[in-house]
């Protein structure tokens, strides 16, 4: 993996990135803008996930805890106090980080399914606690984000606004991703999620870095949670921070490539499309889009089973070469 990592050029994959932004300018209607907000704020949750899990190898299902401290944390403040959200956020990220290293330094020395079952005990207790604290929360009643547009509320008439703010935040994960992979934490993660064992007999302290990583994680989860409630403008514990928001983390990631800058993006620009389009289209038989979206993934898994960004890359690299070797011909 890391060999992969030092030596492959990601020049397309940034103007893929960079130049996504242009496309919701293009869409045809709100629907299909909505479905761009969506793919690009799922590609910084999943980016965030793999920050931690796709790196050091180490499955994490509770990291929808943190997008409901996020979400929820903003919305108190707004809602109850009218702080505004952009402050909010950064309050729900301090939370957060306080929350992931108090897990984080009593749960990551766990292994295993031990570790993946701290985490989703993690976020059931944070459901738990969100829905009888009614006086707080509201409870599984949930909590309505009154409609006041403005740029201080986060809350913007039409879908491009919010476009673009979804955009820069999946572009400021990937860009940390990146810097990650190429300092020395960078390393030491891709190490222990290798041989955590051959890792620390060369030095490495595995706890520092995997908790280093997990904070970081939990942070920018933290931030996409505050966003994902500006935008809905409801939130609810039972699907906020259910599993199976925490398993989409981890399909998006694993159907691009865990453990690289760009293969979350690549995993939630083609499976987010396809599943609200495959909603949208094919709401005539219940759950047909469900089976197909499953169908999908399975093949992926069968014959790409390290995800589409490596296949990706290794055809691009193909035509390069191809283009090189047609020019000195040429000459």
């Amino acid at each position: 993996m890391l060999k992969r990592l030092l030596n492959i050029n990601n020049s397309v994959l940034w103007a893929i990135a960079v130049l996504s932004i242009i496309v919701p300018f293009f869409l045809p209607n709100r629907y299909f803008q909505d479905i761009a907000v969506l793919t690009f704020l799922w590609a910084g949750l999943s980016s965030s996930w793999n920050l931690y899990s796709g790196y050091c190898g180490r499955l994490s299902i509770g990291h929808a805890a943190f997008l409901g401290i996020g979400a929820y944390s903003s919305t108190i403040l707004y809602v109850n106090y009218g702080i505004s959200p952009w402050i909010g956020m950064i309050v729900g990220g301090l939370f957060s980080a306080l929350a992931a290293l108090v897990i984080g330094g009593t749960t990551l020395r766990l292994k295993g399914t031990f570790f993946v079952l701290s985490t989703v005990a993690f976020a059931e207790i944070l459901k738990t606690f969100a829905i009888v604290s009614k006086d707080l929360t509201a409870g599984s009643l949930g909590m309505m984000i009154p409609y006041n547009p403005g740029f201080a509320n986060m809350i913007f008439q039409g879908k491009i606004p919010f476009a673009i703010i979804t955009w820069a935040y999946m572009m400021l994960v990937i860009i940390l991703c990146v810097r990650l992979e190429k300092s020395k934490l960078g390393y030491s993660l891709i190490a222990v999620g290798e041989n955590q064992e051959a890792a620390e007999n060369l030095g490495v302290n595995s706890t520092r870095v995997m908790l280093i990583s997990y904070v970081m994680s939990a942070v920018l989860t933290s931030i996409g949670g505050t966003l994902f409630a500006q935008y809905i403008m409801f939130i609810e514990p039972m699907s906020l921070m259910s599993v199976g928001y925490s398993v989409n983390f981890i399909l998006y990631a694993i159907a691009g490539g865990m453990g690289t800058a760009f293969g979350p993006m690549v995993g939630a620009f083609i499976l987010v499309p396809v599943t609200n389009l495959l909603r949208g289209y094919l709401s005539f038989i219940s759950g047909l889009h469900g089976f197909v979206l499953g169908m999908l993934l399975i093949i992926i898994l069968l014959f790409r089973p390290d995800g589409i960004l490596p296949q990706l890359k290794g055809f691009v690299r193909k035509l390069m070469n191809r283009n090189k070797n047609n020019e000195e011909k040429g000459e």
